[in-house]
C-alpha cells in the first residue's frame, strides 16, 4: 500500500495537482529510499563543510524526526546552538553542534523553514536533510544514498520491507552515492543491482573513524589497535557500528543495541556501565547527544567522516553546476 501511495503521490506532484513550493535559493536534497542506516548525517555534514570551504553560505533544513516541538524551530543560527536535541531531533542537533557557520532549521514545512532562515540570515543555498520524499519543496538536485551492505533490502516497501518508495523510484534522483563501501568493486556491484540510470553521476564512499570525542566536545586521537571496550548504540543498523569499531581496531568485549532513536534513561546507562566492568564505554555521535545530563561516569563517541572512493569529482562538479545554473 505504501508503494502504491508513493507512486500516486509522485504522479500528483508531477501533474501539478499537488503544488510544490519554490525557495529563492538552490535546494540540494540528500536522502534515501529506505528507512535509516544509509550514512545520511555524515554525508550532509561533509557536503556542508566542503561548500563552506568553497566559499558558499549554506543552511540545512530538516524535518527534525522525533522532536518534541511543532512548526519551525531554529536549531542553530550559525553562531551557536539555540535548541536542545529534544526540541530539534537528534540528527539536526548533531549537525548543528558539529558545524560552524551553518544555520540549521527544522520544520514540517521545509519551505517555511527556508523562508524563516532567509528572513534573518542570507545564504547561497539550502541542503535538504532526508529530502527524497519531501516533494512539497522543489529541489534543484536530488542525491540518493544507498547503503552498500543493505542495498534496497528485499526491494519491498513498508511494512513488508525497508523501502519508503518502490525501488524503481531511484530513477528520480539526479545522482547516486553508494555509502559504507569496503572497496570499489562492491560499490559498482550495488550500482548494477539497483539499475541506476546510466549517464547520471555515481559516487562510492566509505565511513572512516577520525577521532574519539567526549560529551563536552573535546577530541582525542583513536586508541591503539586491540584496545578492549564496551559499546552500545541505537541505530537502524547497530551491527554496522559494531563492525566500524572492529574495523578501527577495537576489541569489543560487550555490545548492546537499542532501537533507532531510543531515548536512554539514567538507569539503563548505569546498567551498561556496570556490565562494562571498568572498560571504556563507547557509542556513536548521534547517541552521545541523547544521553541524560546527570551521568556520573564517562561515555565517549567514535567520530566518523566520509572518505570518497570514487566519483566525488563528478558529484562536486554537479553540485557547483546546479548552483551556477540557478543563479542564471
Amino acid at each position: 500500500m505504501i508503494g502504491l501511495a508513493a507512486r500516486i503521490r509522485r504522479l500528483l506532484y508531477a501533474k501539478r495537482i499537488f503544488k510544490a513550493e519554490r525557495l529563492p535559493r538552490p535546494v540540494i536534497s540528500i536522502g534515501n529510499l529506505s528507512v535509516g542506516g544509509s550514512g545520511k548525517t555524515p554525508h550532509v555534514r561533509f557536503i556542508a563543510e566542503w561548500m563552506g570551504r568553497e566559499g558558499y553560505r549554506v543552511a540545512i533544513l530538516s524535518r527534525g524526526y522525533g522532536r518534541s516541538t511543532r512548526g519551525v524551530v531554529w536549531v542553530s543560527d550559525g553562531a551557536r546552538v539555540v535548541s536542545t536535541w529534544t526540541e530539534a531531533g537528534d540528527e539536526p542537533y548533531l549537525l548543528a553542534s558539529s558545524l560552524k557557520n551553518v544555520p540549521v532549521i527544522v520544520g514540517e514545512s521545509r519551505a517555511a523553514a527556508g523562508l524563516a532562515c532567509l528572513s534573518k540570515i542570507d545564504v547561497d543555498l539550502f541542503l535538504l536533510d532526508d529530502g527524497m520524499q519531501h516533494l512539497a519543496l522543489k529541489r534543484d538536485l536530488d542525491i540518493l544514498l544507498v547503503d552498500a551492505d543493505r542495498e534496497l533490502g528485499n526491494r519491498m516497501t513498508l511494512p513488508f520491507g525497508p523501502l519508503r518508495e518502490p525501488p524503481s523510484h531511484a530513477r528520480f534522483a539526479d545522482a547516486l552515492v553508494v555509502t559504507k563501501c569496503r572497496d570499489l568493486e562492491k560499490g559498482r556491484e550495488v550500482v548494477r543491482n539497483i539499475g541506476f540510470p546510466t549517464g547520471k553521476p555515481v559516487a562510492v564512499s566509505a565511513l572512516k573513524c577520525r577521532s574519539i570525542i567526549d560529551r563536552q566536545g573535546a577530541s582525542r586521537t583513536l586508541d591503539p589497535p586491540g584496545r578492549a571496550v564496551a559499546a552500545f548504540s541505537a541505530l537502524a543498523r547497530n551491527d554496522q557500528f559494531a563492525r566500524t569499531l572492529a574495523d578501527a581496531g577495537y576489541d569489543i568485549q560487550v555490545f548492546t543495541g537499542f532501537r533507532d532513536h531510543h531515548r536512554f534513561t539514567e538507569s539503563e546507562l548505569r546498567s551498561l556501565f556496570e556490565s562494562s566492568k571498568g572498560l571504556p564505554l563507547l557509542t556513536t555521535e548521534k547517541d552521545l547527544v541523547r544521553l541524560p545530563a546527570n551521568l556520573h561516569f564517562p561515555v565517549e563517541a567514535l567520530a566518523i567522516e566520509v572518505e570518497w572512493i570514487e566519483g566525488w569529482e563528478k558529484l562536486s562538479s554537479l553540485i557547483k553546476t546546479t548552483i551556477g545554473n540557478f543563479a542564471k
